[in-house]
């Protein structure tokens, strides 16, 4: 029988065995749904093949419909960072691509607003600036920390701390979008803040130690010290993100916490400060894609 005379039911049991057989041998799901396709593609005789695009044979479209009938869309997720950008008070889910060459992009495919809200939206100039400036940062993270220039990629703090940083603003950003308590998405804000800030010491070659005995948690202190020595590092901006915050340490066992709206203002400023050490060791700057150049405006 020939692959394309095989009925979605048998195409999945074949698919379904080969899953299985990489799974049995140690590949995640990441590897599997580019690895599962290429594989029962070469058992139907396939050696060479297109993709993606023109020429991509149909049989490749049902098996990779096949493998993602196997689980849940989030399961098989192939998206990067995500972010947070809160319009009024709902907190909408910024997904920043892959993306790899050149192409246009259009930042508002990727927040998960209602065609209503996005039809409003448009009509809030002061909203729209926001949101912009909320993509860029979301944007800049996602491809900044994994291109960081030297000489600060051969410091092995500042890539962690970074990663960490991106990591907790994943956390923060699937608890707001996800519809939890948005409580819960405090103090993974406050601490991608400071790790955000320690990463910036770290590019001045100040050890781990260092940085714990000599500022602690004081993120005003490191947002000072780094001021004082990046020029391009918008320091008045990053201060008064930082004056809103709450105290990392007496947060942690208070029983009080911010409301709603301050919190989704927490997460977009620890997204605001994260993004600005980023763009101070790689060479991202999303903005720069825009014509004309719009102006920062958030945070205030």
């Amino acid at each position: 029988m020939k692959p394309d005379d095989l009925s979605d039911e048998q195409l999945l049991y074949i698919v379904g065995k080969a899953d299985k057989q990489l799974f049995d041998a140690g590949a995640d799901i990441g590897r599997r749904y580019w690895e599962v396709p290429r594989l029962v593609m070469q058992s139907f005789g396939y050696i060479g093949f297109v993709m993606a695009g023109h020429g991509k044979p149909n049989i490749l479209d049902r098996i990779e419909k096949a493998f993602a009938a196997l689980y849940r869309k989030q399961d098989i997720a192939m998206g990067g960072h995500i972010g947070v950008f809160m319009y009024r008070d709902v907190f909408a889910r910024i997904s920043v691509p892959h993306v790899y060459g050149q192409t246009r992009i259009d930042p508002f495919q990727f927040v998960e607003l209602t065609d209503v809200q996005k039809r409003v939206l448009g009509t809030e100039p002061d909203q729209i600036a926001v949101f912009i400036d909320q993509f860029v940062d979301v944007s800049d993270i996602q491809y900044g920390t994994s291109e960081i220039k030297e000489p600060y990629s051969d410091m092995e703090l500042v890539s962690r701390f970074l990663g960490l940083a991106r990591l907790h603003l994943h956390s923060a950003s699937a608890v707001l979008t996800g519809g939890y308590d948005y409580r819960g998405a405090v103090q993974a804000a406050l601490l991608a803040t400071e790790l955000g800030l320690k990463a910036g010491l770290g590019a001045f070659g100040l050890t781990e130690a260092a940085i714990k005995t000599k500022f602690g948690h004081h993120t005003d202190q490191i947002a000072s010290f780094l001021d004082e020595r990046w020029h391009s590092f918008d320091g008045v901006r990053v201060a008064h993100t930082l004056e809103k915050q709450p105290q990392y340490v007496p947060n942690r066992y208070s029983a009080e916490q911010p409301e709603r709206r301050e919190v989704g203002h927490l997460v977009m400023g620890a997204q605001y400060v994260v993004a600005e050490i980023v763009r101070q060791v790689s060479n991202r700057d999303f903005r720069s894609n825009f014509t004309p150049i719009p102006m920062r405006s958030y945070p205030l």
